[in-house]
């Protein structure tokens, strides 16, 4: 190979990373989203029949945002807890319904809800249980739900109005401030042993969603940077203080 040939050679290779470099510090958000990802990415979605679905968009590496107009829907995960016992996050609401009580079907409307889905032993599931399986709806069991919205004020908790084997507590009520940052950190196996009297499975489903479909109004929220740990929570006040279940 002459040298004509080699600076040639070198002059095309040049032009290639140069080219290559120029796209990296001139479009640094192209190589981002070529290199990023987001909690959610391998998260489900579990739409309801007849219903519109609400939107979930991801940003950041740990953000959600929720956007809901007159729908409902869930994004969920099948995870194992590895042991934490307390799951930390933050959130905000930007837009709520009205509010409305969280205990009665049909007007059970709010911005945002956490929920933790334990799924029923093999030998408790149903015909039913494992033909939803087939479209994508797990089998669930016990059910602890933790909202933003509703009625009632913080630590607020009430039988689930749709499992009768669930619990719901409210985190935030009509008196949290609309567009601010909230820490959270609840601890699941204290809350679930008062209420079921006995240590959570460690394999569950949780799942995040927004509801506006029953009373038709709008709502927009986040969620952001969820993570499990071995810590306890500070109680939440009057949350899960009866006696457990039997």
């Amino acid at each position: 190979m002459n040298f004509t040939q080699v600076m040639s050679r070198s002059l095309h290779y040049c032009g290639i990373y140069g080219f290559l470099a120029f796209v990296l510090l001139a479009a640094p958000g192209l190589s981002l989203a070529v290199q990023a990802a987001n909690a959610f990415d391998d998260w489900e979605l579990l739409t309801l029949p007849d219903k519109t679905p609400a939107e979930f968009t991801p940003f950041g590496a740990t953000g959600l945002r929720i956007d809901s107009d007159r729908s409902v829907a869930f994004l969920y995960t099948e995870m194992t807890r590895e042991g934490g016992k307390r799951l930390s996050w933050r959130w905000r609401v930007d837009k709520s319904p009205p509010p409305a009580p969280q205990d009665q079907v049909g007007r059970d409307d709010r911005p945002l809800a956490i929920h933790f889905w334990f799924p029923k032993p093999p030998e408790e599931r149903s015909f039913f249980d494992d033909l939803g399986s087939v479209f994508g709806y797990p089998a669930i069991g016990r059910v602890m739900t933790y909202v933003w919205g509703g009625t009632e004020t913080r630590g607020a908790t009430m039988d689930h109005p749709h499992f009768a084997d669930g619990r719901l507590i409210i985190l935030r009520g009509p008196e949290a401030a609309v567009g601010t940052w909230y820490d959270e950190a609840i601890d699941l196996t204290a809350d679930y042993r008062r209420a079921f009297g006995e240590a959570p499975p460690d394999r569950l489903y949780l799942a995040i969603s927004a509801d506006s479909d029953d009373l038709g109004g709008k709502s927009s929220a986040m969620v952001d940077g969820l993570r499990w740990d071995e810590g306890t929570a500070a109680a939440i006040p009057g949350a899960l203080q009866e006696a457990a279940r039997p």
